[in-house]
């Protein structure tokens, strides 16, 4: 893999206490944008803990929908080794990649409407 080292630095590197809300922010943005994320996948660490293990690591996830890491129950706290990683339109098939920019835009809309005081259709 072309960013192994990538991969390697963001296992090894301490998770401060907000690692999540960060991270998940910054892919939410990218998708609010229109990029070419559709959501966000998580990456086990090497020997992760029961509860990552029980995670599918092929799920796609909305940000505001994926689980937080570390893990509420792992062990490893913040030198936990699972790391989100953005999920781009040309690693998935054309009609999933459509339907995830589909959904994020729809919540983007609902998400404006009810600060604009509006019912959702």
């Amino acid at each position: 893999m072309a960013f192994q080292w990538l991969d390697d630095f963001h296992k090894e590197t301490q998770k401060a206490g907000d690692y999540a809300a960060k991270v998940l922010a910054a892919y939410r943005l990218g998708m609010k944008a229109g990029g070419s994320i559709v959501g966000v996948g998580i990456l086990l660490g090497q020997d992760p803990c029961e509860a990552a293990a029980a995670l599918d690591p092929e799920t796609i996830y909305h940000p505001d929908d994926a689980p937080l890491l570390p893990l509420e129950t792992c062990p490893r706290g913040g030198q936990c080794q699972c790391v989100y990683r953005p999920v781009m339109a040309y690693q998935v098939p054309a009609a999933e990649a459509e339907k995830l920019k589909a959904k994020a835009q729809a919540r983007l809309n609902a998400r404006r409407d009810s600060r604009r005081g509006r019912q959702p259709e």
